[in-house]
């Protein structure tokens, strides 16, 4: 049975009603606890008195009134404050009982036991005046703000209802400005003591401010406090009145979302980079590229290791952030070995392996990763096309559970368009060693011997496209000592283009050896593409040497030829051309004759060696020119060398062709 002092017996039965409870406060406010009850309490609370006796007051209470109930006994628990001879501070608590919320008034008194415990006696205020209070109380609870009261004469904070806004700085109902200030964030202080100083100083009745307060844990409350300078009564005081609401989960959420929004806008714009790389990768080299320094930042990942099939084993490649010791466990790696990512690899089914734990328990025998890299969790992606198993990719991540759920999709998806990417990148590589084998077989190997003069070719492909072109040139020797010397450009870079080349230059080849004269060389030519109906043009540069040194010439819409004479004085010989070959039927071709002296040089070239974006086809001959004049000494193939590199200086990434004859002195 509970001892209640005498003191306390005697105060309770003088108490205003039978519903009351009677608290002991002797370990603190906070530490409260039930010590009696009155009569009607148990019934009013819908419980049993057993279970209430003992109990602290916050848990008999509400969970949202807690602050409201600790407070009331802060307040009067306080040997300083309210006396028993005062009026009893008042406040709204709420309860919650089986049949519903119930808010009601509590008056609270101090009390002083027989033995010297602090008690505080809560009294049940039932009378009707105090509904409109109870109700502005639930108004304000529901609204989520706080009513306070600023006392200007003692510079004193006075909390009336709601949450209290200063709750993590004080349990009680009062705090002073010189201990609030400073627990305000160091931004916010002089908007603070400016709106108060604005109403002190009647220069504004009202004020709103947006300002953080530290919440007793290291971070900071956002606040957002609404003040009135107004008197109560005639001849009452001066006071400022505010509201204040707790606007930290609202910004906190909204941060949140902008944060999600801004990461999910930035995922989605390495995920379209990624996808652009994959679809505009030409080379295995650029896709490897893309894998290992795009996917890992695209998916949250530390980063990539990416393994080619090769035959029945694998063959890696790795970025700066994967451990070493992982890609040289990976590198080698049979397709058959039972370990994840063969297994990928092999079915098509990508492994997202959230923790170490679980890769333990799924792979029992597969340990060695593990001892190879600190990584947390794994995803990886299988590289396939057409059904055929190309690799896959490794990321990593440094914490548990890395592979989202939502990016798991996205991520298959992606391995099958880099997959596809790679399929591509393997065919079209075919493409690019048949179609050389295509140009190298269809292009002399060796220049046959010409007497009385010197030769040189040289060639050099396309830099783009299938990295093969449609220049070619070629050297005819006829039975009466003379000699055709060819050079063209069939439209495109591709296999298509090499083959025509081969069919252009074979028959060009016959018609010389039918009858040499440069104008019908061309026409027949070009009679015989039209009616095989070839979708593409071809230039040509045909130049004759007749036994005894003339030179008869016919162009096909080609660049001209280049001259050097032994006085050293060029000539860029651009005559009248007729049209490309395969454009116009029954077209012919104008045929000039020119002078090829002792140490004369000629240059036939194709449009990849004098023009591109950097300068014309004009100063492009204009510099073989000054080049024939500067190095015309020299060796042909070192001079060759020299003129090609013209080609280097335009910017063109077309192919080049070039073929040089001289004729060397006393000849």
């Amino acid at each position: 049975m509970t001892l209640i002092p005498e003191s306390a017996h005697l105060a309770a039965a003088h108490a205003e009603g039978p519903a009351w409870l009677l608290v002991d406060v002797g370990a603190g406010p906070a530490e409260g606890r039930v010590l009696d009850v009155g009569p009607r309490v148990a019934s009013l609370l819908e419980t049993d008195r057993a279970h209430l006796l003992g109990r602290l007051l916050t848990e008999v209470v509400a969970e949202r009134s807690r602050q409201s109930a600790l407070a009331l006994l802060t307040e009067v628990a306080d040997p300083t404050g309210e006396g028993p001879d005062t009026a009893a501070p008042m406040q709204p608590v709420e309860f919650a009982l089986a049949s519903g919320a119930v808010i009601c008034t509590l008056s609270a008194r101090r009390l002083g036991g027989s033995d010297g415990r602090p008690l505080v006696l809560l009294s049940f205020e039932e009378s009707d005046e105090r509904r409109r209070w109870e109700a502005l109380r639930l108004g304000i609870v529901l609204s989520g703000e706080s009513l306070w009261l600023f006392d200007e004469d003692h510079d004193v904070f006075h909390w009336l209802e709601g949450e209290s806004p200063f709750s993590t700085l004080s349990p009680g109902r009062s705090l002073p400005r010189a201990q609030l200030f400073p627990r305000v964030h160091p931004d916010d202080r002089a908007g603070l003591s400016q709106m108060f100083e604005d109403l002190r100083a009647n220069s504004a009745d009202s004020g709103e401010l947006l300002l953080r307060i530290a919440d007793g844990a290291g971070g900071w409350r956002r606040l957002r406090s609404r003040a009135r300078a107004v008197r109560f009564g005639f001849g009452g005081r001066r006071r400022v009145v505010g509201t204040t609401a707790d606007t930290t989960p609202f910004i906190e959420q909204h941060e949140a979302l902008r944060a999600a929004y801004a990461g999910e806008r930035r995922r989605g714009e390495l995920v379209e980079q990624l996808s652009a790389a994959f679809i505009g990768a030409s080379t295995e080299e650029e896709l490897t590229e893309a894998v290992l320094h795009r996917v890992a930042p695209a998916f949250g990942g530390v980063g990539t290791l990416l393994a080619y099939v090769e035959g029945d084993h694998l063959r890696v490649a790795f970025g700066d952030e994967i451990d070493r010791a992982l890609a040289r466990t990976l590198d080698g790696l049979s397709l058959a070995a039972e370990k994840p990512l063969p297994y990928a690899i092999r079915t098509g089914e990508a492994q997202f392996i959230p923790s170490r734990e679980e890769y333990r328990r799924k792979w029992p025998a597969a340990h060695s990763l593990l001892d190879a890299t600190e990584a947390r969790s794994f995803a990886m992606v299988p590289l396939r096309a057409a059904g055929r198993a190309l690799g896959a990719w490794v990321m990593t991540y440094h914490e548990r559970d890395g592979a989202a759920e939502e990016d798991r999709t996205l991520m298959r998806t992606l391995g099958t368009l880099a997959g596809q990417a790679l399929e591509r990148i393997r065919l079209q590589e075919a493409r690019i060693e048949l179609a050389r084998i295509v140009q190298r077989n269809m292009l002399p190997e060796t220049l046959p011997e010409v007497p009385g003069v010197e030769l040189q070719a040289l060639y050099h492909p396309a830099q783009t496209g299938l990295d093969v072109g449609g220049d070619w040139y070629d050297v005819v020797p006829l039975q009466n000592g003379g000699a055709a010397f060819v050079i063209g450009d069939v439209q495109g870079h591709d296999l298509h283009a090499a083959g025509l080349m081969g069919q252009v230059r074979t028959a060009l080849r016959a018609y010389t050896w039918q009858d040499p004269e440069p104008g019908k060389v061309l026409a027949r030519t070009n009679d015989l593409l039209i009616q095989m109906g070839v979708r593409a043009f071809t230039t040509c540069l045909y130049v004759l040497l007749t036994p005894d040194g003339r030179l008869l010439t016919a162009r096909a819409g080609h660049p001209p030829m280049v001259q050097l004479d032994a006085g050293g004085v060029v000539r860029v010989r651009d005559e009248e051309p007729g049209p490309p070959l395969g454009i116009v039927e029954g077209a012919t071709y104008p045929v000039w004759e020119y002078a090829f002296g002792d140490s004369g040089i000629l240059a036939l070239l194709t449009d990849g060696v004098v023009e591109g974006p950097r300068f014309t086809a004009e100063e492009g001959l204009s510099r073989v020119g000054t080049l024939l004049v500067e190095k015309g000494h020299e060796s042909l193939d070192l001079l060759a060398q020299y003129l090609m590199s013209t080609a280097g200086n335009t910017g063109h990434l077309d192919d080049s062709a070039l073929l040089l004859v001289r004729r060397p002195p006393g000849r």
